[in-house]
């Protein structure tokens, strides 16, 4: 019997090549809207979402030969679980893929940040030799705190910062992992506000769930240095965005590095006021636009689909 697959949003070419030669039928449909997709949901065995598609459970009930939910990518937060669950629907994602990808995005911004970059870079396009106005500070010189250290992703953005950069790291994660941070050179942290009050930049690397909404509020932004420059690459509802405007509006904050935020794009006035804070650097979620990495995850999804039907 022929495997039909459905991909929803666009992903790397060489993971749907793997998966015809492997005898599966692809169709590509990457404007379906949420109706449409729970129309057409029942004629497919497995679907493959980006994070623009939403795997609600209206989706996965009408799914009635649904047998796998691939997720290219990290984040799982687009898919409801529970029901997947309920109704033995396999979920695959590719947690690995974005690691070298988000990481080396994150220390860009800390550098953007730092040395005002996205400000000269203005300043000269404009005509305008605003050296005067450019003097940064070096990551070298900083205690870099990490908040999700135990996974892919913190860890690697531990790595980089001590052996690219020398910096100083400080981790915490709910989960143990003072060994892996033994072995790269850095503290795990006890508490989160441990973390908050040393680090000269805090840097988000934890999934977005329901114990992590607005993980940085009000309260944790208050027990921050004063100067801390904020990084997030994760999910923008971790951050309280508001609490951070008004952080960064003060100056009790020197700055921030975000590439996630709480609507994509963003539509409210206070966050389209956070992107255009001269001491604000925003990207677009591009933390996994690489193309070695859109290229890694498609075929680790067609991989995993090809050993569960085979």
């Amino acid at each position: 019997m022929t495997i039909r697959v459905l991909v929803c949003d666009p992903i790397h070419q060489d993971g749907l090549v793997m998966l015809k030669k492997a005898g599966f039928e692809v169709e590509e449909n990457h404007t379906l809207t949420p109706d449409q997709l729970e129309k057409r949901i029942a004629e497919f065995d497995a679907v493959i979402v980006r994070g623009r598609t939403k795997i609600t459970a209206s989706v996965l009930n009408a799914g009635v030969n649904l047998r796998a939910v691939a997720r290219s990518g990290v984040g799982l937060d687009n898919i409801d679980l529970e029901t997947a669950r309920k109704k033995s629907v396999q979920v695959i994602s590719t947690p690995g893929a974005p690691t070298a990808s988000v990481a080396e995005l994150t220390m860009g911004l800390m550098l953007a940040v730092l040395r005002k970059i996205a400000y000269a870079d203005r300043a000269m396009k404009d005509g305008k030799w605003a050296k005067g106005e450019l003097m940064g500070s070096e990551l070298k010189s900083k205690t870099v705190g990490v908040i999700g250290a135990a996974g892919r992703i913190g860890l690697e953005v531990a790595r980089i910062a001590i052996q690219g950069f020398e910096a100083k790291v400080v981790g915490y994660d709910v989960i143990d992992f003072t060994e892996k941070a033994r072995r790269l050179g850095f503290r795990a942290a006890p508490t989160l506000p441990d973390l908050l009050r040393e680090a000269d930049i805090v840097t988000v690397h934890v999934p977005y769930l329901p114990a992590t909404h607005h993980l940085i509020d009000e309260k944790a932004l208050d027990a921050m240095k004063n100067g801390t420059i904020l990084i997030n690459t994760s999910r923008g509802d971790i951050v309280d965005g508001q609490a951070l405007l008004a952080a960064l509006k003060s100056g009790k904050l020197a700055g921030a590095g975000l590439d996630v935020f709480h609507i994509e794009p963003p539509s409210d006035d206070w966050e389209k006021e956070l992107t255009r804070l001269p001491n604000t650097v925003c990207t677009s979620h591009v933390g996994a636009q690489t193309v070695e990495c859109q290229r890694l995850e498609s075929t680790e999804v067609a991989e995993d689909l090809i050993r569960m039907f085979q």
